[in-house]
């Protein structure tokens, strides 16, 4: 038996911390101990704290490698000997398709099938093709209708027993050719689960052994298949050892291999990451890089760009900047931050989108960091400090800054101690310093709101962003508002907008309150020129829409049409074309519903029929094939004027109003949608109502805008914030006036701010 496995790679500081620790607690044990054979692993399937990640459409992938394998002729075990002919396949492949698998396992030895035995099932080659056909792909590829063809493939499938495929054959409505890889690939992880076929068992370093497929194991990644496949000393040994992998993590390899799903969390993401670099694993890899991104946090964020970068993961150490540059203020108060490399942190610094409620807290960051290791770190001092933006200080934070003992320690930091004093006594020559802002800021766009008169109703033209939140003592919050760009006339709302490829685009709504003021005007708002352009009118005028964006196109759905006429169409702009063309429609006209977008599907909830009745529905829809239904919402009898927004792995449904015993209500229960599982869930309730408000998602968090009461008819100034970390909605502060039918959105501010 040999010892193998990848080439090690730089670990991480927790795992660092972590093998360290192993060293000095454990032994490893001899490897001819007796150790249980396990199959499956199930350990995992125990800890209620993992989160299960799917990959779609992984069985696609694995029978694409298996139909590859067939082809280049490696790892073949099942032999039909053919008019003079040897056509060679792999018995757990034909196995996983058939309703009997045990006929392909009665031996150890090579399944053959004889001449004698083949004449007598009377199995020809086209009947033979048909079975491969269906085993690798799901699909039969040769015309059935032909003379004699389906008598020849009825003939296979009672030779091999492959019901399945006579099935399919006889249909007239056969289900799809993923449909039934799916089937397959269930059948062969049943296989494993049971033992049956097993040819090769993989060892942990410590003992424990996992049996398997090699057939499965080379088609699952590229490291099992050049080890089993490139004809080293492993490819005939029983037995396989993996050096320097945790049994926990072996489990979750063979997992993902037998079913493209992985159970993650964080007690072993980092040496589940880890292998699946080393392993080769791209499909597992991506999985935990989804995880990573969606539930990293204060806490976690800095190991995770250390991992990005020791492996050159490039987008997740990007959104792990980005993480770090918006919660700067909390980071930097953890033990964690200390260990910060001074190349990143001299990095972080400097940027404008560094997210700080005063310029105070980067002063005292770089004051904790320099004094955790003051001898090596002293002589950096002066640029970091170089960095801090001493103007924007306070009079009571420049005493606190000139109080500090460490700069006066290092002779480089005369010149902050000299822009200190002169901040302080009034007479500053030096640069003035821009306040920080992040790269992404929350703006309001349009809606309607109560003139000054308290007269009458007036809608927008105004885009509104967030500069800066602010905290004051206890539960006080503010929000610092600062308008960016006005809306061409006519000014609107009840209005749809949508971000692609950093333009913003504005869709319908109404230009005011008649019958005849809704629009089918459609702009675009170019950020990085500030420029406005109208594009080609929508099809249909609509107010009470969404609109949603997908594969670089943006679709508006459903909607009010006239006041008296609600709408089942669909439409969908190409920016390549400048034009709008009409998609599948809705099953059921609808407005006051809300749409998003989760892993490329278009997801759209509740809204009110032609009948003024409020739905509980949600539907799957697919721009050529229409609506598909899900599982309605859970809370309430249906939901309208809501927001649905994607934030993480679900879809969180909030505000609106809901129909009472008579009329509509506030709606102030919250739920969540997992489509992997098409389930709800609960989550806290808001505050307070939010009927037609603006939504979106910024920084891994939901933030709620504006709208009305559907109880008072009050309009609602504030904004809410759910954490999904934290689980708990916050009250950040008011906006510059109380619109209702408003959108919301976050964008990257222009450079010009």
């Amino acid at each position: 038996m040999d010892d193998v496995g990848p080439k090690g790679k730089p670990r991480t500081r927790h795992q660092n911390q972590k093998h360290d620790a192993d060293k000095q607690s454990t032994h490893m044990p001899d490897s001819k101990a007796c150790h249980p054979l396990h199959h499956p692993p199930s350990s995992l399937l125990k800890d209620t704290d993992l989160i299960s990640y799917i990959l779609p459409s992984y069985s696609d992938t694995l029978f694409a490698c298996l139909r590859n394998l067939q082809e280049e002729e490696l790892l073949l075990d099942c032999a039909f000997l053919l008019q003079d002919n040897s056509v060679q396949a792999h018995r757990l492949v034909l196995a996983a398709a058939s309703q009997a698998p045990d006929v392909f396992f009665g031996s150890k030895q090579k399944f053959r099938l004889g001449v004698e035995t083949i004449r007598e099932c009377r199995l020809t080659p086209v009947g033979l093709r048909a079975v491969l056909d269906f085993a690798y792909g799901g699909d039969v590829t040769m015309d059935l209708s032909k003379e004699g063809v389906m008598d020849e493939v009825l003939d296979a499938c009672r030779c091999l027993e492959m019901e399945r495929l006579r099935q399919r054959s006889l249909s007239k409505v056969a289900t799809s050719a993923a449909t039934e890889r799916e089937k397959s690939l269930a059948t062969i992880r049943d296989m494993w689960e049971k033992g049956v076929g097993c040819d090769v068992t993989i060892q942990a370093e410590s003992g424990e052994r996992y049996s398997a497929h090699r057939v499965v194991l080379a088609a699952g990644g590229d490291y099992f298949r050049a080890l089993f496949c490139g004809g080293l000393r492993e490819s005939s040994e029983d037995v396989v050892c993996l050096r320097g992998v945790a049994p926990q993590v072996i489990e979750s390899i063979l997992g993902f291999i037998y079913s493209g799903q992985l159970r993650l969390g964080w007690s072993q993401i980092w040496e589940l990451t880890d292998a699946l670099l080393q392993f080769q694993l791209q499909g597992a890899l991506s999985l935990c890089i989804d995880f990573l991104r969606d539930r990293m946090d204060e806490s976690t964020c800095l190991d995770v760009l250390v991992l990005a970068e020791t492996y050159g993961l490039v987008q997740l150490g990007q959104a792990a900047g980005e993480y770090i540059l918006a919660h700067f203020q909390c980071i930097s108060a953890e033990e964690k931050f200390k260990d910060v490399p001074y190349s990143f942190l001299d990095r972080l610094l400097e940027k404008d989108s560094l997210c700080v409620e005063s310029e105070m807290v980067v002063f005292r960051a770089v004051v904790s960091w320099v004094e955790d290791n003051l001898k090596e770190r002293l002589a950096v001092l002066p640029s970091l400090l170089h960095h801090v933006r001493l103007p924007l200080l306070s009079y009571s934070e420049l005493q606190e800054a000139l109080s500090c003992s460490l700069l006066c320690r290092s002779p480089g930091a005369r010149g902050t101690l000299q822009a200190l004093r002169s901040l302080l006594e009034g007479d500053y020559r030096g640069p003035e310093c821009q306040p920080r802002t992040p790269n992404q800021v929350l703006v309001l766009v349009g809606g309607d709101t109560v003139d000054d008169e308290f007269m009458k109703r007036v809608p927008s033209q105004t885009l509104w962003f967030a500069e800066r939140f602010h905290r004051g003592h206890g539960l006080i919050r503010s929000i610092e508002w600062r308008p960016f760009a006005k809306l061409p006339e006519p000014p609107r709302f009840r209005h749809c907008v949508c971000l692609v490829n950093n333009k913003l685009y504005i869709l319908g709504g109404r230009k005011y309150y008649g019958a005849l003021d809704i629009l089918k005007s459609a702009l675009r708002f170019d950020l990085s020129q500030c420029k406005w352009e109208r594009l080609p009118d929508m099809l249909c005028q609509r107010d009470y829409f969404s609109a949603v964006c997908l594969d670089g196109k943006v679709f508006a759905l459903g909607g009010n049409r006239d006041d008296s006429q609600y709408l089942d169409s669909v439409e969908y702009y190409t920016p390549e074309e400048n034009t709008w063309r009409p998609a599948h429609p809705l099953d059921t006209a609808v407005c006051g519903h809300a749409a998003a977008v989760l892993d490329s599907q278009i997801y759209v909830s509740g809204g009110c029929d032609p009948y003024q009745r409020c739905l509980p529905s949600m539907w799957h829809y697919h721009p050529s094939r229409g609506c598909s239904p899900r599982a309605p919402m859970t809370v309430g009898a249906g939901r309208a004027g809501h927001i649905m927004l994607a934030l993480g792995r679900g879809l969180v449904v909030a505000g609106g109003l809901q129909p009472l015993w008579m009329g509509f209500g506030d709606q102030l229960l919250c739920e969540l949608y997992n489509p992997m599982y098409d389930s709800w869930s609960s989550i806290p309730a808001l505050p307070r109502p939010h009927l037609s408000p603006g939504a979106t998602v910024l920084d891994g968090r939901l933030y709620m805008v504006g709208g009305s009461s559907a109880n008072t008819a009050r309009d609602t100034k504030w904004v809410h914030r759910y954490d999904p970390m934290e689980r708990c909605w916050e009250n950040l502060g008011a906006m510059p006036h109380p619109y209702t039918d408003l959108a919301a959105c976050s964008l990257p501010l222009p450079q010009v701010f």
